[in-house]
């Protein structure tokens, strides 16, 4: 019974402790999507800059499809944290749950 309630009780830790990753990870990537419209920002930016004069317009293609890939890729990066968010929360709830029911069950036996 100690051994199952000790199970348990390592079960719901890590739940926990994937729980407060997964908050980390989702502060962190909140971060990015600023990061990320600030850069789109500056571009748009630079873009309307450019556009003024013929000249530097055919000059700013190469700048904005350079930059608009970087912020792709970053959008992509944030999509998939996204993703491994949500599974660590629901994974986290799931085994704070089977440890607290672990615990609990030990108990009564």
């Amino acid at each position: 019974m100690l051994k199952k309630r000790i199970f348990g009780i390592i079960i719901a830790l890590l739940g926990i402790a994937l729980l407060l990753t997964s908050f980390y990870i989702k502060s962190r990537i909140e971060e990015g999507k600023k990061q990320i419209a600030e850069a789109e920002s500056k571009v748009n930016q630079g873009i309307t800059l450019f556009s003024l004069n013929p000249i530097t317009k055919e000059a700013s293609k190469g700048f904005k499809e350079s930059a608009q890939q970087k912020i792709d890729a970053a959008i992509e990066m944030v999509t998939y944290y996204e993703t491994v968010v949500l599974w660590s929360q629901v994974g986290g709830a799931l085994f704070v749950i089977l440890g607290a029911g672990i615990v609990f069950m030990g108990r009564k036996k």
